[in-house]
């Protein structure tokens, strides 16, 4: 008989490939940024330079829609400096696309 339960290694091995996609899309802008998952579904993005901060803002729309699909958060923080520089909701920005599912479908191909 075959387990089907997920081992601590597994989850964390999930969790990382998660990241990783994530990343993959918003290469130069999260390259050097440290992002994690936070309490409440929030994903917490520390970024080293400020125009890397400016950049996500730019992207903020695109990045809650990628981060709502990949990895389930519902919220964005961004920080500089540990200080936070924005706070968004994902409702607030709008629902995920058909054609941002559409192109991570197909680039995962």
């Amino acid at each position: 008989m075959l387990s089907t339960e997920m081992t601590f290694d597994d989850i964390m091995r999930l969790e990382q490939f998660r990241n990783e996609r994530l990343r993959s899309f918003f290469a130069q802008n999260l390259l050097h940024c440290v992002f994690r998952r936070g309490r409440h579904k929030t994903l917490i993005v520390h970024c080293p330079e400020a125009w890397m901060v400016d950049s996500l803002l730019t992207d903020l729309e695109e990045l809650c829609d990628y981060a709502w699909l990949i990895l389930g958060v519902e919220a964005i923080a961004l920080y500089f400096a540990q200080e936070e520089i924005c706070r968004v909701e994902h409702y607030r920005v709008h629902r995920a696309s058909s054609g941002i599912r559409h192109r991570i479908l197909k680039k995962s191909r």
